[in-house]
């Protein structure tokens, strides 16, 4: 599996926003936006996000997260400040006022209620939260930390490293993708990748539950892609979406699309949280996660999904005709 996970490109106009937005995204996947372009419009603001208590970080590992954050300070050829918040190592172009906002207000409420669905292992490493203002500089911070050019790329998560490298001004959605990435590598290192994906995108555009405690994943761009293969008959199955080891370059954006979607099925029917736990459990005998979907959903083939599946996709186009 590829070290880096989910950079995002941006397709169509750039646009600048400012202040903070919540939990909202809009863009296309890595090399795979050439015949997808989607116009980047600016997120919407998030309401009531729950005031999250935190532990004391001198309990925590604050020294290391402190040495990590000189370390990676180093190498960067751009002045940017520093904010440790114990697991997180928060950095950027922005004022320190600013990166414990980002703090507060989006990485707590965040993990918070990944937390509570999905992750029960605490970070037992530093991860590294790099947000910047401009393309330019994201472009230039990924070039020093890891010589790569990331093009018109959101941004990355390098899961050695346990690092976090975006453009902030594209909107929080998208640190909310990779921030499950890098949570998820913790509590789930060997989840498997079509999983991953699926549900580190399906938090690209969500809401707070009334609760305040779970990310609830809703519709988004993607939809049209699936949508566009289903009227050419080159839907796949679902268990062609879970049975393949590695996402291929040739059909990502398509691949990605299924895979948030499935999630979000999965979502509705209130057996994503139970399909990722399970899974967890059995994952040293189902590496796909094809065996627990059967039992989760109650079919002897995944296949018997497949008619509700595209029905249900089907309900978008509805909706979006209305």
């Amino acid at each position: 599996m590829s070290i880096y996970r989910s950079a995002l490109l941006i397709a169509g106009p750039f646009v600048l926003v400012t202040g903070f937005y919540f939990l909202t995204f809009s863009g296309v996947q890595e090399g795979r936006a050439s015949s997808n372009a989607v116009h980047l419009g600016a997120p919407e603001t998030y309401s009531s996000a729950p005031q999250i208590k935190t532990a004391d970080p001198e309990k925590l590992f604050q020294a290391e997260c402190e040495t990590r954050a000189k370390q990676v300070q180093e190498k960067i050829s751009i002045p940017i400040n520093t904010l440790v918040r114990a697991p997180y190592v928060l950095m950027g172009d922005y004022d320190t006022q600013t990166l414990d906002a980002l703090y507060r207000k989006t990485i707590l409420p965040t993990q918070y209620a990944l937390n509570v669905w999905y992750f029960d292992r605490k970070p037992d490493r530093p991860i590294t939260i790099i947000a910047l203002s401009s393309q330019d500089r994201y472009q230039q911070v990924a070039f020093d930390l890891d010589r790569r050019k990331v093009g018109s790329y959101y941004g990355y998560f390098h899961s050695e490293e346990m690092r976090i490298i975006l453009n902030l001004t594209t909107g929080s959605g998208t640190l909310a993708h990779e921030l499950t990435h890098a949570l998820a590598e913790i509590d789930f290192p060997n989840m498997p990748e079509w999983f991953d994906e699926g549900l580190a995108s399906l938090h690209e555009q969500c809401e707070f539950s009334e609760s305040e405690n779970q990310l609830l994943g809703s519709s988004n761009w993607r939809v049209q892609i699936l949508l566009s293969a289903l009227d050419r008959g080159q839907l796949p199955t679902l268990k062609t979406l879970v049975q393949q080891i590695r996402i291929g370059k040739e059909r990502e954006a398509l691949t990605y699309a299924h895979a948030r979607y499935f999630s979000l099925y999965l979502q509705e029917k209130r057996l994503l949280s139970p399909f990722y736990r399970k899974l967890r459990t059995n994952s040293e005998l189902d590496q796909s996660g094809l065996q627990t979907l059967q039992q989760v959903l109650n079919v002897s083939d995944l296949s018997e999904i497949d008619p509700d599946f595209q029905k249900w996709l089907i309900g978008f186009r509805i909706e979006s005709d209305k």
